[in-house]
C-alpha cells in the first residue's frame, strides 16, 4: 500500500511536495477511510488512508502530482529496456528555473510486508542518483541500493548477480528496473509492487478503456454482476447488459513499435470485446450500443474496473486519477466515493485512490462526519513566483463540528482561483 508519494522540480513544483497516505490523529477513534495494514517487525498496523481527494483552481497544479505519478511509474517499468541514446520520459523541471537542475521523484510504500523508500532523481538523458531503502520499525534503514551518477553502493551490490548489473549499466537505466529483469530473485516484487501503487487511468487501461471493462463483464462473472447491479443503482434507465467477444482484422507492422504503416505485411485476426446496454421495463426493452450511451454512463463503466479492483485485486493497488468527476453527477459521484472510502469493510480494501476534482459536493458536512476526513484533503496553490505548493486541510487546526465544504468555498483554507471581471 502507498505510504507516501512526493517530487520536487516537476512542472509547476519547484519546491518539494509530499502527498501522505498515513493517517493523522485528527480521528483516532474512527475507521472511516482507513485502511490497516500489518508490516514485518512492528505489533501495531500502520493506519493508511484509502482516498486521497486533491482541489485547487485551474492550473494550479493538481494534474502535475498526478502526472508525476504516472511519470516514476514509466521510469521504474521501461529503462530497463530503453535504448542507450533515448530520452527519459517525464524530464519536467520548474519552468522558471534559471538553471538546469534534476527532477526528484519519490514513493514509500508497503510492498509484501515490508516498508521500501524509493527516490530518483534524473536530467533529460541519465539519472543522476537512485536510491532504495528497506525502512525498519525500531531500526536504521537499510541501504540496498544507492547510486551517485554511475557510482554504486549498498547490500544489494554484494550479490553476485547484481554485481555484474552495477559495473556496466546505461545512465539512462535505472538499477531497479534491470535487477526485475536480469536478478529476479535479489529484486523479488519491488519493482512490480512499486509500479502498481502508481497507476492512472491510461496505464491501468492499456488499450481503450470501455473495451476493457467489456473483457472483464465477458470473462469475470463476478465483475459482471457487480457492474450490472452499479448501474441500476446509478438511474441510467438500464436494466441489463451485454457484454460480447468477436473478432477484428488488425494490420501487421514489420518493425513493430515504428510508425513506418508503409511497412505493413499483412493483417492478423484478434479478439475484441465491446458492450451493449439493455434499456426499458419489464414489458419493452431496446439495445443502446456503447458509443451512443451518455457521457455520464459511459465514464461510470469506464471507471468500473478501477473500482471493482479496489476491493477485490489479489495484490494491492493505488490509482491517480484526474478529473474524476467529469460526466458524474454530484450524487453519483458522492455514492461511488462513499461506498468504497466508507461503507466497504477494512478487511476488503484492496486498493488507494488518489483524485483531483471540482466538485465540492465531496467536502459537505461537519469534519467527523463528512464523506472525506480533513486528512484525505489535499489542495494545490500557486504562489506570486508560479510556484505551486501541495498541502492538506488536516494542516489547519480546527474543530471538528465545522463544515469544510462551506469554509472552503470561504477561502480559509486557499487554493482557489482569483478571478478578474469577465467583461471589456
Amino acid at each position: 500500500m502507498l505510504i507516501e508519494f512526493y517530487g520536487q522540480n516537476f512542472g509547476c513544483f519547484r519546491d518539494e511536495f509530499r502527498l501522505s497516505m498515513l493517517a493523522t490523529d485528527i480521528d483516532p477513534d474512527s475507521d472511516r477511510g482507513i485502511v490497516a495494514v500489518k508490516v514485518q517487525g512492528d505489533d501495531e498496523p500502520l493506519r493508511l488512508l484509502r482516498a486521497a481527494a486533491i482541489y485547487g483552481a485551474n492550473a494550479s497544479g493538481k494534474s502535475t502530482v498526478l502526472r508525476a505519478a504516472g511519470v516514476l511509474r514509466s521510469l521504474i517499468r521501461g529503462t530497463g529496456e530503453l535504448p542507450s541514446d533515448s530520452a527519459l520520459q517525464g524530464y519536467e523541471p520548474f519552468g522558471f528555473s534559471t538553471e538546469e537542475t534534476p527532477v526528484r521523484l519519490g514513493i514509500t510504500a508497503v510492498v509484501d510486508g515490508a516498508v521500501y523508500d524509493y527516490e530518483v532523481q534524473f536530467f533529460e538523458k541519465h539519472f543522476s542518483a537512485e536510491r532504495l531503502r528497506l525502512l525498519h520499525a525500531n531500526e536504521e534503514p537499510t541501504e540496498l541500493l544507492d547510486r551517485h551518477g554511475q557510482d554504486v553502493s549498498g547490500k544489494w551490490t554484494s550479490d553476485p548477480q547484481f554485481s555484474l548489473i552495477s559495473q556496466s549499466f546505461r545512465p539512462n537505466a535505472l538499477l531497479l528496473s534491470l535487477a526485475d529483469r536480469l536478478a529476479p530473485a535479489l529484486a523479488k516484487d519491488i519493482t512490480i509492487g512499486l509500479s502498481r501503487l502508481l497507476g492512472t487511468l491510461r496505464s491501468y487501461f492499456p488499450f481503450g478503456i470501455g473495451e476493457i471493462a467489456a473483457q472483464r463483464a465477458h470473462t469475470d462473472q463476478n465483475f459482471a454482476d457487480w457492474l450490472a447491479g452499479r448501474l441500476k443503482s446509478a438511474d441510467f434507465g438500464v436494466i441489463d447488459m451485454r457484454p460480447e467477444e468477436f473478432e477484428i482484422r488488425r494490420p501487421v507492422f514489420a518493425g513493430r513499435g515504428t510508425k513506418a504503416a508503409e511497412s505493413a505485411e499483412g493483417f492478423a485476426t484478434e479478439k475484441a470485446y465491446r458492450l451493449s446496454l439493455v434499456h426499458g421495463t419489464s414489458e419493452q426493452t431496446f439495445v443502446v450500443p456503447y458509443n451512443l450511451e451518455s457521457g455520464g454512463t459511459r465514464r461510470m463503466i469506464e471507471i468500473a474496473p478501477l473500482f471493482y479492483d479496489l476491493a477485490h485485486a489479489e495484490r494491492p493497488i493505488a490509482a491517480f486519477v484526474d478529473e474524476l468527476h467529469e460526466s458524474l453527477h454530484p450524487k453519483l459521484l458522492e455514492a461511488i466515493i462513499r461506498e468504497f472510502n466508507c461503507d466497504t469493510p477494512m478487511n476488503q480494501v484492496r486498493g488507494q485512490l488518489i483524485f483531483a476534482t471540482h466538485e465540492t459536493a465531496l467536502l459537505d458536512g461537519e469534519a467527523w462526519t463528512a464523506l472525506l476526513r480533513r486528512d484525505q484533503i489535499y489542495l494545490t496553490e500557486k504562489d506570486a513566483s508560479g510556484a505551486a505548493r501541495l498541502y492538506s486541510v488536516a494542516e489547519f487546526k480546527e474543530r471538528n463540528n465545522l463544515n469544510i465544504r462551506r469554509r472552503y468555498l470561504q477561502g480559509r483554507y486557499g487554493a482557489l482561483p482569483s478571478l478578474g471581471a469577465f467583461s471589456d
